[in-house]
């Protein structure tokens, strides 16, 4: 197609070539005639004059205007410092030293001793060797008797520890000796008897003992991890008792999503060999007859339970199964439950819980409780039936954490020491209230207790516990030998790391005592029971309170110097009924590591 634009040039060019084509004569005529009238007029030239003139031309000035710029504020530049860059880097590892020397010496003889050594760190395995030693004369007590009140203690111990690729044997082997006497004789009392001199009122507990553990360290969640201890002790009395106890403790944990699952299976049995009375054994009927006796006891225990962790609490379920071998019941179960909630980073913590368990009691037991205690005491599993706890705890800062709440408790067969009557002449044993026996009962408690600890790093530490106890007694009068209040008190203050002093100060609230001897100024008490009655002798004992000092000066990393004040303010009282305590004793010493 032709565009228009064509179309139209073409037909112009075409018109304009017909006119040009039309045309002959092609001269053109220029002359032009005009008619009409018209006036001409001729305007002024504009010539410059011959005679200039000067003119004043007043020339208007443009007014200046300033503007005052303000003076901008000025900016001080105050730069601070940039804290030099820290970098986690481990500290070098401070010298290990394989073992230490203590060694003083104080009145009445007393002689403090302790030495440590072990082989230093490997990652193959470890051994090493302790030895503690204490033994005095005890101190005279003007109680116009030939019974000396010495006394000492000794404990050696050789453990060894081997690490594999993910588990780990342990192994210890330990000795300790005992050496006490029954000096608790008040002639006020009439004592009728043969002269002390030829009564033997002392007491040595020789112990032997050992034990292997195996455990397990599997990282990854839902492996089992187990720890396997088994441990065997003898132990032998001055008057050839003997007891053997083996106790096995099998335990295994297991971890799924959040919730960490446990079980311990133990096994605790305990033979006591012994010459002398049967003292309630076969029910209520007491044989007094001083003869060779064997008694065994065996405790069963399987304790499944399952902990978890969601959010800011922790709770953590289960249940007890105990079976004794002797008892009135031979089977016990009880819940287990406790709970706690973390509120404000740990500032509150608020605790609950519950549980129970049953506890063997074993004549080595019982001398460490007591070192009065006769040679042939009955002995009766501990059953804790309940004990119940709510409370409060936290920690405010670093340095000050704190404790607070409240405990109730059911006892079934709780031990209480009495002062005994029991004598054979035929037998030359004579027990006129220096000796003290076990009996048992049920005892109800509600224990409200506070404690609040300090650290402030190496420099000073210190806590303070207190407690108060209200008793509900079973068939028994009075709870025997247990206090309703308790205080303790411990710090410790370094300065300058050279001198560090440190103390212990604590309080034992007044006790009520029974005795079944006479007890001079003390009205006998009868207690019937059917168609029989016995006298026996209640007496309270004050509260006491004992203040231990210790200052030490380190002339360097490996020697120092202590000296020790124990009962510092020289009171006098008694822990157990007819036995006076050991008033002051100032003992001084020194220290080596090598």
């Amino acid at each position: 197609m032709i565009p228009m634009k064509n179309i139209i040039c073409f037909l112009l060019l075409v018109s304009a070539y017909q006119g040009s084509s039309a045309q002959v004569d092609t001269t053109l005529d220029y002359t032009t005639t005009f008619t009409g009238d018209r006036r001409l007029f001729l305007r002024d030239a504009d010539k410059i004059s011959i005679t200039p003139q000067t003119k004043d031309s007043v020339v208007k000035m443009t007014s200046i205007n300033y503007t005052t710029i303000p003076t901008p504020k000025l900016a001080l530049i105050d730069p601070k410092l940039i804290p030099a860059a820290k970098i986690n880097v481990d500290e070098k590892l401070s010298y290990l030293y394989k073992g230490y020397i203590r060694a003083g010496y104080g009145s009445y003889n007393t002689v403090p001793l302790d030495v440590y050594y072990t082989d230093g760190r490997s990652k193959k395995g470890t051994f090493g060797f302790h030895y503690k030693m204490l033994r005095g004369d005890g101190v005279p007590l003007n109680d116009a008797d030939s019974i000396p009140d010495r006394y000492s203690d000794n404990l050696a111990e050789l453990w060894g520890k081997w690490f594999f690729k993910k588990t780990q044997l342990l192994g210890n082997f330990n000795w300790e000796r005992n050496v006490s006497h029954f000096y608790g004789v008040d002639l006020k009392n009439n004592y009728e008897g043969p002269a002390f001199d030829s009564l033997s009122f002392n007491q040595r507990m020789n112990t032997f003992g050992g034990g292997m553990s195996f455990l397990t360290y599997q990282r990854d969640t839902g492996d089992v991890n187990y720890r396997a201890d088994i441990s065997l002790r003898g132990t032998k009395d001055l008057q050839n008792n003997r007891e053997t106890n083996v106790d096995i403790l099998l335990h295994g944990r297991t971890l799924k999503d959040n919730t960490l699952f446990a079980m311990d299976f133990g096994i605790n049995y305990n033979n006591f060999d012994y010459f002398g009375p049967d003292l309630g054994r076969r029910g209520n009927f007491i044989d007094k007859t001083f003869q060779d006796r064997s008694w065994d006891n065996t405790v069963i225990k399987f304790v499944p339970t399952a902990s978890t962790t969601w959010r800011d609490l922790r709770a953590k379920i289960g249940a007890g199964i105990y079976i004794e071998g002797r008892g009135e019941s031979p089977g016990h179960f009880y819940p287990l439950a406790e709970a706690s909630y973390n509120l404000l980073d740990g500032i509150i913590v608020p605790y609950a819980g519950v549980r129970g368990s049953v506890e063997p009691t074993t004549y080595l037991g019982l001398y460490q409780q007591n070192p009065f205690i006769q040679t042939f005491p009955d002995l009766k599993n501990k059953n804790n039936k309940l004990d119940v706890y709510a409370g409060i705890g936290g920690a405010v800062s670093r340095a000050v954490s704190y404790s607070a709440g409240v405990n109730y408790f059911e006892w079934s067969n709780f031990a209480y020491f009495i002062n005994d009557s029991i004598s054979s002449p035929q037998n030359d044993f004579y027990s006129w209230g220096n000796v003290m026996t076990v009996i048992y009962d049920d005892l109800n408690a509600i224990n409200l207790h506070g404690e609040l600890a300090i650290f402030a790093g190496e420099k000073w530490k210190a806590n303070i516990r207190g407690d108060y106890y209200k008793y509900t007694l079973g068939d028994e009068v009075r709870a025997w030998n247990q206090p309703v209040t308790k205080l303790l008190v411990n710090g410790q203050y370094a300065l300058r790391n050279k001198f560090i002093v440190s103390t212990d100060i604590f309080y034992i609230g007044s006790r009520w005592a029974k005795s079944l001897v006479p007890v001079h100024d003390v009205d006998p008490y009868i207690v019937t029971s059917g168609s029989s009655s016995n006298t026996e002798y209640h007496f309270k004992l004050k509260g006491f309170l004992d203040a231990n000092f210790r200052v030490e000066y380190r002339y360097n990393k490996r020697l120092s110097a202590w000296v020790q004040f124990n009962n510092a303010f020289a009171l006098k009282y008694q822990r157990w009924g007819a036995y006076n305590n050991q008033q002051f004793l100032a003992t001084l010493g020194a220290a080596y590591s090598f």
